[in-house]
């Protein structure tokens, strides 16, 4: 009884916990434009900014939860690994996420296209290359990352459960692999791929820390108040990865390598604060918003895609409460699109 009251504790914690990012997500795409249209002396700026950069770790967040859960689930079946086990993990995961993003990389080409006029420049080929590549829409970018995760994770939960080491032992393994993989990545992998935000290796820290608490997550759990270190963290380290992107949007110089320091010390912190956090709430909302998420993500940048150009104005004020507008109807219709579609027998071949 006690370990199945953990695991249904775990799963609302992960679905508020998701319920959380995706909230991020949106706030991302909503407040864009702000940071790049206003005038940088002016306070809205730095509201829309503030919020922007301190929301970036939403996506690393959800790759940090599908580590986490993938890890719990399969914990026991990838001690070893068995042609058979890979064949029904690999059938069971792609079966879930591929026709969802066959389809919205379908309509968002062919809602870019129509707006632009140009749906003539639609072929096979291009269509099969925005799969491969997640160009379909500036956001599909994720689904690649997760299907790259799908097919090394059964190898990565065997190595992580064999090695058998404690959360402070993973955490500067995780973190040297990262720093070999930045410089494997300058050195080599940008002649081929200059987009290393779309290559799974690319948020390896999250991935080998969600898989350790996944395997481990009674320990984990046990010691989850020693999470509460990771707040400050998360606040001191968003501060100045904000402050850095001001400057490089103001054209002052900031080291990339300091600038990506930053970057990793804040999202990593910000999703053990956001775990941790989750762990202490019970909110039927976010819950319901986490369980949503996948379709949510998928839909919500097509209604953006259409009140981006609805609408522009000098005004100030009226940009702000046009974002804020933004947000809350991307958030609630996609919610209650999926949650309709969800309901149906097609819906998981649209909204997972």
């Amino acid at each position: 009884m006690k370990t199945e009251a953990i695991k249904l504790k775990r799963v609302r914690e992960l679905d508020v916990f998701k319920g959380l990012a995706i909230a991020a997500v949106i706030m991302i795409h909503t407040t864009g434009r702000g940071v790049t249209e206003l005038d940088v002396s002016s306070s809205s700026y730095f509201l829309h900014l503030i919020l922007n950069r301190f929301s970036q770790f939403s996506v690393p967040a959800f790759i940090f939860a599908s580590s986490i859960l993938l890890s719990y689930i399969y914990r026991n079946e990838f001690c070893t690994i068995t042609a058979g086990q890979l064949k029904t993990f690999y059938v069971k995961r792609f079966i879930r996420i591929m026709p969802p993003y066959m389809i919205w990389t379908l309509i968002y080409l062919l809602a870019k296209h129509t707006i632009s006029g140009s749906l003539s420049d639609i072929t096979l080929k291009s269509y099969l290359r925005c799969l491969c590549l997640g160009t379909g829409h500036f956001h599909l970018y994720f689904i690649v990352i997760i299907i790259q995760l799908y097919i090394f994770m059964p190898y990565l939960i065997y190595c992580v459960s064999r090695l058998n080491l404690r959360f402070n032992q993973i955490l500067p393994i995780a973190a040297a692999l990262q720093i070999v993989f930045y410089y494997v990545h300058k050195m080599v992998i940008v002649k081929y791929i200059n987009r290393p935000a779309s290559l799974m290796p690319w948020y390896l820290v999250l991935i080998l820390l969600g898989i350790w608490i996944g395997i481990n997550y009674e320990e984990y759990h046990k010691r989850v108040k020693s999470m509460i270190a990771s707040i400050p963290i998360a606040a001191v380290s968003g501060i100045l990865y904000t402050y850095a992107y001001h400057l490089i949007n103001i054209g002052r110089p900031v080291s990339t390598l300091l600038f990506n320091i930053l970057w990793y010390v804040y999202v990593t912190a910000a999703s053990l604060s956001l775990l941790y956090i989750s762990d202490k709430m019970n909110n039927p909302f976010l819950e319901k918003s986490g369980q949503l998420s996948f379709g949510i993500y998928l839909m919500h940048p097509m209604i953006l895609l259409f009140m981006n150009n609805a609408f522009t104005t000098g005004n100030v004020l009226a940009f702000d409460v046009y974002t804020l507008l933004k947000f809350v109807l991307a958030y609630s219709i996609s919610y209650v699109i999926t949650l309709v579609l969800e309901k149906t027998t097609v819906g998981k071949y649209i909204v997972g």
